[in-house]
């Protein structure tokens, strides 16, 4: 028997995924993560996760990089960024897939 997986149903295990690296990564984690991804947003107009993550060099890797993907849904709870559309990532390790772009709600130019 194939099973289909619907886009909505997709994206909704990619984001229960996400969050679940996210705590598995620890509490001091998440909070140093989700300030560095803050102060990314706040010189940045619009970007990546991928972007924030390359970009935070004195964070410690989490156990799963997906982690960061529920930072990012931590940070669109608290209005600090919105979904800006897709592109295709970056980074060789995810294989070109399509990303969230994140449009910055506290850029201070």
């Amino acid at each position: 028997m194939t099973t289909t997986t619907t886009t909505h149903e997709g994206l909704s295990i990619g984001h229960d995924m996400a969050d679940k690296a996210a705590i598995h990564a620890g509490l001091d984690w998440k909070a140093t993560a989700l300030e560095a991804f803050k102060q990314y947003a706040t010189k940045h107009e619009s970007f990546t996760t991928e972007q924030v993550r390359l970009s935070a060099k004195n964070i410690l890797p989490p156990p799963d990089t997906r982690a960061w993907g529920g930072i990012a849904r931590i940070a669109k709870a608290k209005n600090i960024i919105s979904s800006n559309g897709w592109v295709r990532a970056e980074s060789k390790s995810v294989h070109g897939m399509v990303v969230t772009h994140w449009k910055s709600k506290i850029y201070d130019n």
